[in-house]
């Protein structure tokens, strides 16, 4: 009933929509749907600072107005960093720890302020559990929001690390297409298109299309990383106050497990016959595999009443899934006495999960004296169904550092396939009010939340935030924000848990030049977190919530463009965890460091283009404070000359080819990172 009446609504906005007219309606500056959110764009296209976001809002915000810390990849610098994956679009932001468990081609696994955040497209949720969904191709989006810290107010059940919006590549008036190939590292051949324009002379009926394929291996044995991509979506604009688009995506990967979960011993630790090598494959060939496919389709309507009231609706409906075989070291993987074997088990799971998520706002922007309020208020909705069959059981032993393949597991049958439900309803109204420079906001969210085991939590969500903007462009600012996540199970007297609970306090400092796009950010933040699973120390055996996580922090974030050739990108972050047991938070750097910098010179040397960039991880524990992986520095480049009609770019990643461990775990294991990666991409505009 609940998802009728959000599709109700939905319906009905397009009925009222269509009918209504605007009163004293003006001509309005080019839109773009950005973030979920019908909003003026955040700068001319190919710039790499942004300017607005509306993540962290549900509304267009400029980021300097923005009484928290948010980052913004746009696909400018996606693509001038040669990024691969949206775990590799996030490695120069601060605060953030990209590919947390190094190389794998099964997901994106990235820590914001030490925590894993939870991931959206166009505003909508997208990842649902854990193995059962397709990798986002970063070729399909426009740019990636990182809200860090929590964020229920408007988003409902969510981590304390924050959430990464991925804004989908959408119709556009403005008639653009490209064809690209590309070739690289590890025999990687890809090939794209993305055209977008007018389907007729007056601009009502606008189109995009964006496809994608790759073939291509990776740095370990026998593992691919294979994708295909097929996204058209389509606009209505019946007036410059109403726009509906739809949005299709259907993708299909076929990689493998690129991840081998290798022992202390012989990673950080000496070992009797040396260092594993970061290409061995303790899987099968021909048994192994990770193949996910996705079919999904998202709709977002926007309308303007008035001058005052507006309205948006937005629902995706998904089919993802997922068939995981792999073997991979027993745990603790620890080298057998002979020291050069390994014992292994098999794992086999064919899971899948249908989602449909909705969310059907309406905003006002309007005065009550002196102040002028930004007002969102509505209510949003996901019913997901989580499927999944397994096996899991004992396999043969593998040579470490001569692999012998063709000892093919036995899997006698999969487990009859479970059914995950798991439902979320909210409410929620925010307003920022702004008195001359001076920026209050408010948020309220109500959730009714039942988990996989059944059990409804009702939760009441807020936030608060205040910003002062001098007119030399110097912005303080102050705020406050919670966060709660349902956990599934119950205690030892059967009572069912609670949902774990976070807020955090922020103050900090954001810096715009005046009349220009540059941006300059220092947060402060502390973060707290109670209600996480221990072993209970009454009832052996048992689980209780005792556990309690206190994150604190810095981050120094700058983007620049020193003057019209040169643009920096800089950034720093600094992270003191601490859990109740005493212990730092597992894989969490204490130390992050990032900058790169891109020149495009004119004259004589106009379209040359070069980019240079250095990253340091630091040093991190394994969750216990027994083992510390220690800190690396990594080198990327680009190198390239673009024109009018075409373009062709030369990047490296990891560019000195350094073999590094991204972290180590105290169950027992570690993961390597990625090694040197060159890609030639040639872009034909036509």
């Amino acid at each position: 009933m609940k998802v009728r009446l959000v599709a109700a609504a939905g319906a009905a906005a397009l009925v009222l929509g269509s009918g209504a007219q605007a009163q004293d309606s003006t001509v309005l500056e080019r839109l773009v749907v950005e973030g979920g959110e019908t909003q003026e764009t955040g700068g001319p296209k190919g710039e790499t600072i942004a300017q607005e976001s509306s993540s962290a809002t549900k509304t267009g915000t400029p980021i300097i107005e923005t009484p928290r810390s948010v980052s913004v990849v746009t696909e400018q610098r996606i693509a001038d960093q040669g990024m691969q994956s949206v775990q590799d679009a996030l490695m120069y932001t601060p605060g953030v720890f990209g590919a947390t468990f190094g190389y794998d081609t099964r997901g994106d696994w990235s820590y914001v302020r030490g925590v894993s955040p939870v991931q959206y497209r166009d505003g909508l949720q997208e990842i649902f559990g854990f193995y059962n969904n397709v990798r986002p191709h970063p070729y399909a989006l426009e740019r990636v929001d990182i809200v860090k810290g929590p964020s229920s107010t408007l988003y409902g059940q969510s981590s304390i690390g924050g959430i990464v919006n991925l804004t989908s590549k959408m119709p556009e008036a403005e008639a653009s297409r490209e064809a690209f190939v590309e070739y690289g590292t590890h025999n990687r051949k890809q090939i794209g298109v993305d055209m977008t324009g007018a389907l007729d002379a007056n601009g009502e009926f606008l189109y995009r299309f964006v496809g994608a394929f790759r073939d291509s291996d990776t740095q370990v044995d026998f593992v691919d990383d294979n994708s295909y991509l097929f996204a058209p979506s389509f606009t209505w604009a019946p007036s410059e106050d109403t726009t509906l688009t739809v949005l299709f995506n259907a993708q299909r990967n076929g990689s493998g497990t690129s991840t081998q979960f290798l022992p202390w011993q012989g990673t950080i630790f000496p070992a009797p016959n040396g260092q594993i090598d970061d290409s061995v494959f303790l899987s099968e060939p021909g048994f192994d595999r990770y193949d996910t496919e996705q079919k999904a389709v998202t709709a977002i309507f926007d309308h303007r009443f008035n001058e005052v009231w507006s309205m948006s609706a937005r629902a995706r409906y998904s089919d993802s899934n997922a068939e995981y075989y792999t073997m991979y070291p027993s745990y603790p993987p620890t080298i057998n006495p002979d020291g050069r074997t390994i014992n292994r088990v098999v794992y086999v799971s064919e899971a899948d999960v249908e989602a449909f998520t909705g969310d059907v706002r309406f905003n006002a922007n309007t005065f009550t004296g002196a102040l002028e309020h930004k007002i969102a208020f509505g209510v949003d909705q996901q019913y997901v169904n989580l499927g999944n069959s397994s096996y899991y059981g004992a396999a043969s032993p593998i040579d470490l550092y001569e692999p012998v393949y063709g000892n093919l597991p036995v899997v006698p049958g999969l487990s009859p396939r479970s059914v995950t439900n798991t439902r979320q309803t909210g409410f929620y109204l925010s307003d920022q009010i702004r008195y001359d420079r001076l920026f209050v906001s408010g948020g309220l969210r109500y959730d009714i939340a039942r988990n996989g085991a059944g059990n409804t939590d009702n939760v009441l969500s807020k936030d608060v935030g205040l910003l002062y903007a001098f007119d030399n462009g110097i912005s303080p600012y102050v705020s406050y924000a919670e966060s709660f996540l349902p956990t599934v199970g119950t205690d030892a007297s059967g009572n069912p848990f609670r949902p774990r609970r976070g807020d955090q306090i922020e103050a900090g400092i954001k810096y715009q030049p005046v009349g220009s796009a540059s941006i300059f950010t220092a947060s402060v933040f502390q973060i707290e977190e109670n209600g996480r699973l221990v072993g209970d120390p009454v009832n052996p055996g048992f689980q209780a919530q005792l556990g309690d996580v206190t994150i604190k922090g810095f981050e120094l974030e700058a983007q620049t463009k020193i003057n019209e050739e040169f643009e920096l990108l800089a950034g720093y972050s600094y992270l003191d965890t601490k859990t109740s047991a005493g212990f730092r938070l597992a894989s969490t750097p204490t130390h992050l460091a990032s900058a790169w910098g891109t020149w495009r010179p004119g004259g004589d040397w106009e379209g040359f283009k070069a980019g240079a960039g250095v990253r340091y991880v630091g040093s991190s524990f394994d969750g216990a404070d027994n083992i510390k992986t220690p800190s690396y520095v990594l080198a990327d480049a680009m190198i390239g000359f673009e024109a009018e009609n075409w373009d062709v770019t030369l990047n490296a990643r990891n560019l000195f080819d350094k073999k590094h461990i991204t972290t180590c775990l105290a169950r027992g294991d570690c993961f390597y990172g990625e090694r040197r990666t060159v890609a030639l991409k040639l872009t034909s505009k036509f």
